[in-house]
C-alpha cells in the first residue's frame, strides 16, 4: 500500500468529513411522529461469508440453538448498516475508548441533557450509551435466516487462513485517525486468500464460511424516523446499483502509467475474513412499508401498502438521490472502496507483505506515505 510497493494491503481508508457533527432532538417512543414502517430485505454472499461461532481451532458459522442451522445475528447485520451510516452521516461511533479521532468518540454522540438533549443521526437512529445517558434506538433489525433451509453446513469447503490482530499504531498503515478502514472485495472470489509461506501453524485458522450464492432474508422494522434518518437508512441499505470510479496513477501504483476508470454497482463487506476476501455481500430490499401517519391506523385510516416492484424502485430512487449525487470527498472514496467491477485491476495483487516485510520496516523506518484511495 505505500507508494512505491507493488503490492496492495486487502483495505484502504476513507476520509471523514470536516464538517462539524450535527444534533437534532430525538424523537422518543412514546409518542408518535416521523415515519413507522418495515423493510424486507435479501441477502446474498458474493464471496465466502463467515459469521463465526467463536470456537477456537476450525472455526464454522454461527447456528442457532433450537435447529443448528446457519444464520446472521441482527447485530452483525445493524453493526454493518450503522457503520455505513456513520461514515456517511458524519456521526461518532458508539465505542469506548475507539481508536478514531476526538471529534467521533462516543461522547460527541450527544449533546446537552435534560430536555434540551441532543443526539448525531447515527445515534438517533440506532442507539446511544454512554454511562448514564441511554438512548433506545428506532431501528431493530431480525436476524437473518438461511432462505435454502435444505443446505447442509457441514459440506460447506474450509479454508486456511491466517490469524492475528491489525497494528493500529503501525504508521505505514495507520496514517491517522480521521479515516475509516474498508475492505477491497477480490470479486467472484470462490475461496479465501491463504496464509504466506513463513506463518506458523499455530497462527493460521481453518474457517467453513457459506460458499458464493448463499442467501438470508432478513427483515428492519423502523419508527418515527425522520425523512434525512429514513432516507440515510434506505440508502445505507441498497448504495447504489451503477457507478463510475476513476482511479489516478497514484492510486494504482508505480506501475501504473494512466488514470483507469472502472464502473460496477456498490456492495457490502460484511462479517470476518475480509482480508481474505470473503464478506463480500449484495443487500436487496423487496419490499417496503412507510407509514408517513402512523396514528391513522388509531383513527381508523387506511394503511398505505407494501411497495414492491416498480413502485418500490422509484421511491427508494426518490429517497437516496440526495446521497447518490454527493461528490464529497468522504462519498468518493466511500464509492471507490465499495465498487464491484470486475476490472478493477487493484484486486491482481492483494496481499499483506511478508513477515520479513514488518521486520525490514521497522529497522529502516521508511514513513513512505500511502497510495491515495482515488
Amino acid at each position: 500500500m505505500p507508494k512505491n510497493e507493488p503490492f496492495w494491503n486487502p483495505y484502504r481508508w476513507v476520509q471523514l468529513s470536516d464538517s462539524p457533527i450535527q444534533y437534532a432532538a430525538p424523537h422518543y417512543h412514546h409518542r408518535l411522529s416521523g415515519s413507522s414502517g418495515r423493510i424486507w430485505c435479501d441477502l446474498e454472499a458474493l464471496t465466502p461469508l463467515i459469521i463465526g461461532d467463536g470456537r477456537s481451532g476450525e472455526v464454522n458459522f454461527v447456528r442457532r440453538a433450537f435447529d443448528q442451522m446457519p444464520y446472521i445475528p441482527s447485530t452483525s447485520l445493524k453493526g454493518a448498516i450503522r457503520s455505513l451510516a456513520e461514515l456517511i452521516g458524519n456521526a461518532a461511533v458508539p465505542i469506548h475508548r475507539s481508536k478514531v479521532d476526538d471529534q467521533h468518540q462516543v461522547q460527541m454522540g450527544a449533546r446537552g441533557s435534560d430536555s434540551g438533549w441532543k443526539l448525531d443521526i447515527a445515534a438517533r437512529m440506532f442507539g446511544f450509551l454512554n454511562r448514564g445517558d441511554v438512548f433506545a434506538g428506532l431501528v431493530q433489525f431480525s436476524d437473518g435466516s438461511l432462505t435454502d433451509r435444505s443446505q447442509d453446513w457441514r459440506l460447506w469447503p474450509t479454508f486456511k487462513v491466517a490469524g492475528g490482530q491489525p497494528d493500529p499504531d503501525h504508521r505505514p498503515f495507520y496514517p491517522d485517525r480521521k479515516r475509516r478502514k474498508l475492505y477491497h472485495h477480490q470479486v467472484n472470489a470462490v475461496g479465501l486468500t491463504p496464509p504466506h509461506a513463513g506463518i506458523r501453524e499455530d497462527q493460521k485458522r481453518t474457517i467453513r464460511p457459506a460458499p458464493p450464492g448463499t442467501r438470508f432474508t432478513f427483515q428492519v422494522d423502523f419508527a418515527n424516523l425522520r425523512d434525512e434518518e429514513l432516507n440515510l437508512l434506505l440508502y445505507c441499505l441498497v448504495l447504489e446499483e451503477r457507478v463510475e470510479v476513476t482511479l489516478s496513477k497514484l492510486a494504482l501504483g508505480p506501475s501504473a502509467t494512466a488514470p483507469i476508470t472502472v464502473t460496477g454497482p456498490l456492495r457490502h463487506k460484511l462479517g470476518g475474513c475480509k482480508p481474505q476476501g470473503g464478506g463480500s455481500v449484495c443487500f436487496r430490499v423487496l419490499k417496503l412499508l412507510v407509514r408517513d401517519d402512523p396514528t391513522a391506523r388509531y383513527r381508523g385510516g387506511s394503511d398505505p401498502g407494501v411497495m414492491e416492484g416498480e413502485p418500490l424502485r422509484r421511491e427508494l430512487e426518490r429517497r437516496t438521490e440526495a446521497l447518490r449525487t454527493r461528490r464529497d470527498d468522504t462519498m468518493q472514496q466511500l464509492r471507490a472502496m465499495l465498487i464491484y467491477a470486475e476490472n478493477d485491476p487493484r484486486v491482481k495483487n492483494m496481499n499483506y507483505p511478508s513477515y520479513q516485510w514488518f521486520q525490514d520496516d521497522k529497522v529502516t523506518g521508511s514513513g513512505m506515505p500511502l497510495k491515495p484511495t482515488t
